[in-house]
């Protein structure tokens, strides 16, 4: 396990394989498979001990192999009462390319098909937009005011999705600790995504990953993080996904000169979105540090934005379209920690940008850095024990 992994090998495809029957209703058979994967991952994990793997990677094993456990129960529990039918089913890769290549009506595309039709065109024509797909030429004008926003598109109707989140953690060397923002369902019950990252005595958090639920193995996730600490203390926040798709880029505003973290702005599916922290929404208990601590953030969509006049730090205003589309809230119910809410309508691959960014949020403002020695906060991006750029195409 040391080094480069085969995230291809048998291991890796056992680990999922469960979920991939779940998705397909083949639940007598996903019953059977988590019960071989759980011994096999056991038997690996066991392997990796007496071997020179380092703990945290037999640690994700361990993990991954209490998640098969959690499910295989699950499973068995609903198959003792004779029906499956409201199951809840953790998202796989599966779920989220289905999504971006199901057949398009020409008019309800979703952010995710927009980013990754702008993507390969891009690729392909960087500089000539009249060559563009028709559906794509609205999202290549210079003037974003004119493109069509999405957030109108969405329907009132649909229910809100609501993520419960608890953590945990583990030793992994000496001042090393491995930590995961469980990411569950509405009763706070089924791991539907988990945020990992690592706090080091020697080095700050500039890297995280989310995992959906069979993902927890070295090298593989749905979407990295990378936290960039900007000149003035605010961060950018980078997230690349597998498949690539390009790199999402949030920048806060005035970042040269300022320390906030929001408004912090972004270009996902050819529109615009800004955080917004409850500050900025009139709350009293706005603030990354505020009297009530951790203070979550609201995303918007953005008809047009423009200097702050006089502002000398590079403040912004703006003028929002549609209602808030993610915000977030201490507690909320079901013994969860925080919870996140989204608007219904929202595709799956946008939904995971989405909590990606703001755990990863969480996770740096919760655990700051004691020192830096190693000088990963000013060097440019490496890869480290929780890349998945190997996996990137």
């Amino acid at each position: 396990m040391a080094g480069q992994i085969d995230t291809k090998n048998k291991l890796y495809k056992l680990a999922a394989a469960p979920f991939i029957l779940e998705r397909d209703g083949d639940y007598d058979a996903a019953i059977q498979v988590y019960k071989n994967a759980i011994t096999i991952l056991d038997e690996a994990t066991n392997t990796f001990k007496k071997g020179n793997s380092p703990k945290i990677y037999r640690k994700m094993f361990e993990r991954q192999v209490q998640i098969h456990r959690e499910r295989l129960a699950y499973l068995e529990d609903l198959k003792r009462k004779g029906r499956f039918d409201g199951i809840i089913l953790p998202p796989t890769i599966l779920d989220a390319m289905e999504e971006v290549e199901e057949e398009e009506d020409g008019k309800n595309r979703s952010l995710t098909q927009i980013r990754k039709g702008l993507h390969t065109f891009g690729k392909a024509n960087p500089t000539d937009a009249s060559a563009a797909p028709v559906h794509l030429q609205p999202f290549l004008t210079t003037d974003p005011s004119q493109r069509p926003f999405f957030s109108l598109t969405l329907s009132p109707s649909l229910p809100t999705v609501t993520y419960r989140i608890t953590h945990s953690s583990e030793l992994v060397n000496l001042g090393m600790r491995s930590h995961w923002y469980f990411v569950k369902d509405e009763t706070n019950t089924h791991v539907l995504y988990a945020l990992q990252f690592v706090w080091n005595n020697d080095a700050p958090i500039v890297d995280t990953v989310l995992r959906r639920a069979g993902e927890f193995l070295p090298q593989v996730g749905a979407t990295s993080v990378r936290l960039q600490k900007m000149k003035g203390g605010s961060f950018r926040l980078i997230t690349r996904t597998v498949p690539d798709m390009g790199a999402i880029t949030e920048i806060p505003d005035g970042e040269m000169k300022r320390r906030d973290w929001s408004p912090r702005r972004f270009e996902y599916g050819g529109r615009n979105f800004v955080w917004k922290d409850a500050a900025a929404e009139g709350k009293k208990d706005g603030g990354m540090f505020g009297k009530f601590g951790f203070a979550w953030e609201a995303l918007y969509e953005t008809k047009r934005v423009w200097a702050k006049g006089g502002s000398r730090t590079g403040k912004m205003e703006d003028e929002t379209v549609g209602p808030r589309l993610c915000w977030g809230e201490k507690k909320g119910g079901n013994g969860a920690d925080h919870s996140i809410h989204m608007v219904g309508g929202l595709d799956m691959y946008f939904r995971e940008h989405l909590l990606a960014v703001q755990l990863s949020r969480l996770a740096r403002v919760s655990y700051p850095p004691q020192k830096d020695t190693s000088g990963v906060e000013a060097a440019s991006a490496g890869l480290g024990l929780l890349s998945i750029a190997a996996t990137l195409s």
